[in-house]
């Protein structure tokens, strides 16, 4: 699929995720749609439109547009195509786990999630591409079949603080989004973490016997840490989720140590 939109996975444009009877998702990043609008000689350009009106559905977000217009220009149309998405109808709320809540960018930057979704599903349209996902939708989509959705590994809205004599208490707040601050902070809402350990060649753990979903639902969580660079917050969380599934813990943990070490020789 890769080569026959012209799209590189090795920069994040498209990549796979498998769903609960074993299929594979393609998605495609914002950035993927683009690339793929771009490589068609008829493409004239885009814009958007949206009211001077903002407004909020909860505490946690940010003040939005209530809808985004895209308009794609094609040299062969004589109509533009134009594409409005509400807000009402996309919001997802923070997650809400074990009394901590998780905001994700439907939080943090709602304008920017709104335009995305109206300038992909334009594009969509323009250029009647079907069979492949955005990122956004290919999370609901397995959220569904889990029945559990991965929390934005970025900026948790609770934050735990050690007291002097005390338990850990929580404190509201939202973290400063950097990646150090975070993995440090996200570490402690997650809890007591397994220790580092080297993996010889026959520990390595397989997923072998994980149903598919489960599977699926691992490699969101490898993805999301991936994109924020919150690895120490992911090894917490998958702590949490699979505390009662060593097998399912042990491939998450795996697998994450295996995306953190690529990442990092990518950055040297």
């Amino acid at each position: 699929m890769a080569d026959s939109y012209g799209l590189n996975p090795f920069i994040r444009q498209v990549w796979a995720l498998s769903d609960r009877k074993g299929g594979v998702l393609p998605v495609i990043s914002v950035d993927g749609w683009v690339c793929i609008m771009n490589s068609y000689p008829e493409s004239d350009g885009i814009e958007f439109g949206y009211p001077d009106e903002l407004i909020q559905f909860d505490e946690d977000m940010k003040p939005c547009h209530p809808w985004i217009e895209c308009t794609v220009h094609r040299k062969d149309r004589e109509h533009a195509i134009r594409v409005r998405e509400y807000l009402d109808e996309l919001y997802r709320p923070a997650v809400i786990k074990n009394g901590k809540k998780f905001p994700s960018p439907w939080q943090t930057c709602p304008k920017r999630m709104l335009r995305h979704k109206s300038q992909i599903q334009a594009i969509r349209i323009s250029y009647g591409l079907s069979g492949l996902f955005e990122p956004d939708e290919a999370e609901r989509l397995l959220e569904n079949q889990m029945g559990e959705a991965v929390p934005d590994l970025r900026e948790p809205e609770s934050k735990l603080e050690q007291t002097a004599g005390k338990k850990v208490k929580e404190k509201t707040g939202l973290v400063s989004s950097e990646p150090d601050v975070l993995d440090d902070t996200l570490a402690e809402i997650a809890g007591e973490l397994l220790p580092a350990k080297a993996i010889t060649g026959d520990e390595v753990p397989e997923p072998n016997g994980l149903e598919p979903q489960v599977v699926s639902f691992i490699e969101q969580i490898v993805e999301r840490a991936r994109g924020t660079g919150a690895f120490t917050a992911a090894q917490g969380f998958a702590q949490e989720r699979f505390k009662k599934d060593g097998n399912a813990l042990n491939y998450c943990l795996f697998r994450l140590d295996v995306v953190q070490a690529e990442s990092a020789k990518q950055s040297v």
